[in-house]
């Protein structure tokens, strides 16, 4: 009796097993597995933005508006930072700054970006502003200062476009350099791992690199088959990879930190056209920034005007 009970359940295992096996395949069969991600388009040619992008809590995109080069005034022509609400609606958060870059908000709601570097490489300015509206400097920073991140202690880590360094600043408004190394000359996109390390992409090498809390500095890959000198616009870390911008190959690496590296999406053509990863083309992706809760990946581009988005 007791053999006949214990065949019993484990026919019925095995039936239950293959149920769900069926059922799967005839789902998959029917089109009712998984769906291929695609690019699709949030704001079409109107948007009004070029470059770095932070997601707020709320979904809320914030978008920094570096512009285009004005050969009349020798320099980047942007002066507004946007907001594009999950309803896809675009309003001004803030203006009447030259060529802001990056964005990043605090725990209590303060949006930070650089401003005041366009083209000099002289020194840029670390700008404050609260959710009233109001700006401050936070302070001056040499060479470039491009993008930016925040931990979770709202300590601040700045990328230099144009010197060899990374800048923390603290809460208190204290800047520091965490590091020096040739390699992060040119660095831009910029955001924090698991563990508390930098990670940082260079705009000129197409190099992913490590700086931990120490200061010590690491290549995690290098991206082949970049256009040096005109390789990487921003990245940002999402599910335990890094996702970057190439800015002249018109695509979207996917980097894991063992380094392997791939295309993600775009064929490389410039254009915008929506579609499946391996079929959507980019116009100078820049920006990229990713909503976690909500498993979306935001790009803003820097040929053709358009915020496009990835859901994962």
């Amino acid at each position: 009796m007791k053999k006949s009970n214990v065949f019993s359940k484990t026919t019925l295992a095995l039936i239950c097993a293959l149920s769900l096996s069926l059922t799967s395949c005839v789902k998959d069969f029917i089109g009712g597995g998984p769906k291929p991600k695609k690019v699709k388009t949030i704001v079409g040619s109107e948007f009004p933005a070029n470059d770095g992008l932070h997601v707020a809590p709320d979904g809320t995109v914030l978008a920094s508006n570096f512009g285009k080069f004005d050969p009349v005034l020798n320099k980047y022509n942007g002066t507004q930072v946007f907001q594009v609400k999950r309803n896809r609606k675009v309003t001004e958060k803030v203006s009447g700054f030259e060529a802001p870059m990056g964005s990043a908000l605090d725990s209590n709601g303060n949006l930070y970006f650089n401003t005041e570097n366009n083209n000099d490489a002289v020194s840029g300015v670390l700008v404050k502003v609260s959710p009233n509206g109001s700006s401050s400097q936070v302070g001056e920073i040499a060479g470039w200062p491009s993008g930016i991140t925040i931990d979770d202690e709202d300590i601040i880590y700045v990328a230099n476009f144009f010197a060899p360094t990374l800048h923390k600043v603290m809460p208190d408004g204290t800047i520091s350099i965490l590091a020096t190394d040739d390699r992060l000359f040119g660095c831009v996109g910029i955001d924090i791992d698991s563990e508390g390390n930098i990670i940082t992409a260079n705009f000129f090498t197409a190099d992913i690199l490590k700086v931990t809390q120490e200061g010590e500095v690491s290549l995690i890959a290098k991206i082949p088959n970049t256009t040096q000198g005109f390789a990487i616009g921003y990245m940002t870390i999402f599910e335990n990879a890094v996702y970057a911008t190439g800015i002249n190959e018109n695509v979207i690496y996917k980097v894991d930190f063992d380094g392997t590296t791939e295309i993600f999406a775009g064929t490389g053509e410039n254009g915008s056209a929506d579609g499946k990863l391996d079929e959507a083309t980019f116009s100078q992706p820049n920006g990229i920034a990713a909503d976690e809760q909500r498993r979306i990946l935001y790009i803003s581009q820097f040929g053709e005007p358009g915020l496009r988005a990835i859901k994962f």
